[in-house]
């Protein structure tokens, strides 16, 4: 009996120490993707996005997204360092911009 609770009290240790680790990649993954928007004017208009704890990010552009301004904000994402992975679409509401 004595194992388990061990074993029990090791597991809760092991998971509370993990999760500041997940919410610092989900900080840095939400501020790079910021930095980048930031970066294109009116991006707020014609895409959204979610950065999760293992630090990737999920996006929705506009359906009227220029190819070229797409790509360019995607390969930004997928060349930063805090951003694990993304994933991407054109499926958001036209945006009046374009």
């Amino acid at each position: 009996m004595r194992i388990i609770r061990v074993l029990f009290f090791a597991l809760l240790c092991s998971i509370g120490a993990t999760a500041p680790l997940l919410a610092d990649e989900l900080d840095k993954a939400d501020a790079a993707v910021a930095n980048i928007f930031f970066e294109y004017d009116g991006s707020e208009e014609y895409a959204s996005y979610k950065a999760n704890e293992d630090g990737s990010v999920d996006l929705i552009f506009a359906r009227n997204t220029p190819d070229n301004l797409y790509e360019d904000i995607i390969t930004k994402l997928q060349n930063h360092s805090h951003i694990t992975s993304v994933l991407a679409s054109k499926g958001g509401p036209a945006c009046k911009a374009f």
